[in-house]
């Protein structure tokens, strides 16, 4: 079978959003490849490219066909398929007439438990070309768009008009057919065709192809860089040499690099500037105005402000680049102009003189304007502070206060993406001082696993303070993710909140919080009660713990251990993950989870409120149990010392030196004894070896051996 077979297919559209277009590529090479593999199609290599009018797959080393398969029958025992005389019984003639042969044609085949009748049938595997005529109306159906279209009739769909199928099997044209029901306009458009076109202005074609190489050397050669890397570097090594040029340095973006490349098919960067009076707007006026809005890179000096320069990048040559360039610093201008405007009237207003302006903006249609959203998380702040920060209770209350104002400045109604940043802007200009503003500036932050935390103290207690606000607002409404959907960000809100408590280290009482928070909405809000409403908050926050921490590797039965004790600081509580977690490492480990694990079972089973009774020492027989009780005892308060300076790692170690007696214990002494008064005297020392463990964690709920597993 030859394996030196191409395919190549491109989809030729319209223009195809920057946004969408990187995961498609990767979503077109995982489906044609896990089709191709369900086909039992082998194959050397498969390649996706594209750009904004079109996507391509190209595969080589390509087989003819599938692997012939081959299958083994059995059919009945020799000893039952002929009579004495050899003649073939209606079992062998009946088994042979199902395989569609006579009985000398079939084979014997010796197993353990005799010998067998049987038959090889030998199946031819598919041709390619029958595989790849299914496989790629299914690759296109299923390629997942985050909003696709249909156009004129039929029942096909893509994220833009499609305008021609190039098909190519070995250099010959695979007619494959898309969708049968399209009217005649849009299945001519999509009949399988052997051309291609080349840039839509520099060189439109059409071209005719024959295979892969030649499709990107015509490619190539007419102003079409297929390859999205390809484009990403070229723009990035000439962004940074126009920078260069201008004695400055490019201020990259990652997420912009690649919206470029995915913007243009012969990418061109350009400079431009504008006027220097421009740059008495703040910084990140100018670069939201450019990045942003324009797609344009801003360019810094070597000390760091920025320059009165900007990079662009062009889909085309021109004969004259300066038209061009003429027409982005005009669009720029208009753009800079209202940012200056609004920077300018903004700055004259105090404030705290927005707050009534925030009475007629809405949080949620249930939960109130975001002015009363503001007064609440201007208490819960200064509640936050009084805990954490207590130095920082007046600048975090001013800050919650007031971290909500810029919404109804003009500046953040015509660039949403700068609120907080614009806020500490006016709160500078209100004369606040820099630690409102700081506070004021970050308190949106994290808004994300990967995003910076604010270090400040005000600014961490507004940060929480607003994100708790929501978390429990919305779920006192009921307004939890379901699934996708989290149209609040509660999930991230959730995470932010953990990443700043950790990041702390302090104690806080979650409950307390919830409680705090709950109160402070009009108790018309909530439509559920505080109890289930702080339940389903804490529930929420320990998946999202368990989660955050098993990025780290700790994994989810070490968490259960914790939260069984039905604790809500997450500071410790995580002390204690990372105790066990320490634990998990010592031989003695899986003994003393195993003897928990036997006391969790043991007293489970008993009806009496043990945590209510007391050893009666002059019930103690065994010299066995007398060693339990008097290890227990003993190091009772050593555990009690260490577990209230958060040394779970010290407790543990402690009770580590419980396993000798534990294990003796348990090898001869009878917990059930027949005399009741013995039997209950036995397991409150069990109950009372429990307590001891459950200072730290309730080590029963931890998995051994074979049995774990990553939740």
């Amino acid at each position: 079978m030859t394996t030196s077979g191409e395919l190549l297919w491109e989809i030729g559209c319209e223009e195809i959003p920057a946004r969408m277009l990187a995961g498609a590529l990767q979503s077109f090479k995982t489906l044609m490849t896990n089709a191709l593999n369900e086909a039992n199609l082998a194959f050397d290599s498969i390649q996706t490219d594209g750009t904004p009018r079109r996507m391509v797959v190209a595969i080589t080393g390509l087989a003819d066909a599938q692997e012939a398969s081959e299958t083994v029958r059995r059919g009945p025992a020799v000893k039952s398929a002929f009579d004495a005389d050899g003649n073939p019984t209606r079992a062998a003639q009946g088994f042979a007439k199902g395989c569609g042969v006579s009985v000398e044609d079939l084979q014997r085949m010796e197993t353990p438990k005799g010998d067998y009748l049987c038959y090889q049938i030998r199946e031819e595997g598919r041709t390619a070309q029958d595989i790849l005529l299914e496989v790629i109306p299914e690759v296109f159906a299923k390629l997942p768009w985050p909003k696709s279209q249909r156009w004129g009739a039929g029942d096909i769909r893509f994220v833009r008009p499609v305008h021609r199928m190039t098909v190519l099997f070995n250099g010959a044209v695979l007619p494959v057919a898309l969708d049968e029901k399209a009217d005649p306009a849009i299945s001519a458009l999509l009949v399988t065709g052997n051309q291609t076109v080349g840039h839509r202005f520099m060189s439109p074609g059409p071209f005719t192809v024959t295979g892969i190489e030649e499709y990107r050397r015509v490619l190539s050669e007419n102003k079409v860089v297929l390859s999205l890397d390809a484009r990403l570097n070229i723009i990035r090594d000439g962004v940074v040499a126009l920078a260069q040029q201008a004695d400055g340095d490019a201020v990259l973006d990652d997420g912009l690099l690649m919206e470029s490349a995915c913007l243009v098919e012969w990418p061109v960067p350009l400079m431009g500037s504008f006027d220097e009076q421009y740059l008495d707007v703040p910084p990140e006026v100018l670069i939201t105005s450019m990045k942003n809005h324009q797609k344009y890179f801003p360019v810094r000096g070597r000390d760091g402000k920025l320059l009165p320069k900007f990079i662009l990048v062009s889909n085309m040559v021109t004969r004259d680049d300066s038209v061009l360039i003429r027409g982005n610093e005009r669009v720029l201008r208009a753009r800079l102009e209202d940012a200056a405007f609004y920077w300018k009237v903004d700055s004259k207003t105090d404030l705290a003189s927005r707050l009534p302006g925030l009475d007629d903006v809405v949080f949620q249609v249930k939960l109130g304007s975001v002015g009363a959203k503001s007064r609440r998380i201007e208490a819960l702040a200064g509640w936050l502070a009084e805990k954490m920060a207590p130095d920082a209770v007046e600048i975090a209350k001013k800050a919650g206060q007031l971290c909500k104002c810029d919404l109804v400045s003009g500046m953040v109604g015509e660039f949403p993406e700068l609120q907080g940043i614009m806020g500490a802007y006016y709160a500078q200009a209100s004369g606040l001082g820099e630690k409102v503003a700081d506070a004021i500036r970050h308190h949106y932050q994290p808004q994300g696993a990967s995003d910076d935390l604010p270090t400040s103290d005000g600014a961490v207690m507004v940060s929480m303070a607003d994100k708790l606000d929501t978390l429990v607002g919305c779920f006192s409404i009921g307004l939890e993710p379901t699934g996708n959907k989290d149209p609040f960000a509660l999930r991230r809100s959730a995470l932010g909140i953990i990443r700043l408590i950790l990041d702390r280290g302090a104690a806080l009482s979650l409950s307390a919080a919830i409680n705090q928070t709950y109160g402070a909405y009009d108790a018309s809000v909530p439509e559920r009660s505080l109890q289930e409403t702080r339940k389903r908050v804490l529930d929420f926050f320990y998946g999202r713990l368990k989660n955050h921490l098993k990025a780290d590797g700790l994994d989810y039965d070490l968490i259960d251990a914790v939260q069984a004790l039905d604790l809500d600081d997450l500071a410790d509580v995580v002390s204690r993950i990372r105790a066990l977690d320490a634990f998990r490492q010592l031989p003695e480990y899986e003994s003393l989870v195993a003897a928990n694990k036997r006391v969790a079972n043991i007293l489970s089973k008993s009806a009496m409120d043990l945590d209510a009774l007391s050893v009666a020492e002059d019930l103690l027989k065994d010299s066995e149990e007398k060693a339990l009780f008097e290890a227990v005892t003993a190091n009772a308060d050593t555990v009690a010392k260490r577990t209230a300076d958060g040394d779970y790692s010290g407790a543990l170690t402690a009770l580590v030196a419980l396993r000798p007696v534990i294990d003796q214990f348990f090898e001869k002494v009878l917990v059930m004894d027949p005399d009741p008064a013995i039997q209950k005297n036995r397991l409150a020392l069990l109950a009372l070896m429990r307590t001891l463990f459950h200072r730290v964690a309730d080590v029963s709920r931890l998995v051994l051996g074979d049995s774990k597993q990553t939740s």
